[in-house]
C-alpha cells in the first residue's frame, strides 16, 4: 500500500476524552485530545512546539483548560479541522499528519471485524 493510502483517513470516533482514527491501510489509534491539541499546525499553535520547553509550557496551559469533545470537519479529501472549544479553531490537520501523531503516540486499537 502507498504511503498516500496508508495516511488516509477513512473514519473518526469521537468520545469526550479521546478519538479513534481510522485509516486505509486498517490501522486505527486512539489518541487523546490534548495530544492533538498539542500538534496543531496552525499559525498561533505552531510556534509554541518550537522547542522541549514551549513544548511544555504549552501542554501545561492545555492542561489547565478543559480539554472536551471538539467539533470536526472535513476539509476537502486532505484534512479536517477540530473546532476546540478552548480557543483554536484555524489548525488544518492533513491525514498524513494525523498519521504522524498517530504512530508518534497514539494507542493501536484492534481492527473492527
Amino acid at each position: 500500500m502507498s504511503d498516500e493510502n496508508q495516511n488516509l483517513l477513512t473514519d473518526i470516533e469521537r468520545g469526550e476524552e479521546n478519538c479513534v482514527l481510522r485509516f486505509a491501510d486498517k490501522k486505527s489509534f486512539k489518541l487523546d485530545y490534548i495530544k492533538v491539541r498539542l500538534a496543531c499546525p496552525c499559525a498561533s499553535c505552531k510556534p509554541r512546539q518550537e522547542n522541549q520547553q514551549l513544548i511544555l509550557d504549552f501542554k501545561e496551559s492545555l492542561m489547565r483548560m478543559q480539554m472536551t469533545k471538539p467539533m470536526v470537519g472535513l476539509i476537502g479529501r486532505y484534512a479536517i479541522r477540530f473546532e476546540w472549544p478552548s480557543g483554536c479553531s484555524s489548525g488544518l490537520y492533513s491525514f498524513k499528519l494525523l498519521r504522524q501523531i498517530c504512530d508518534a503516540g497514539g494507542q493501536n486499537v484492534p481492527e473492527k471485524q
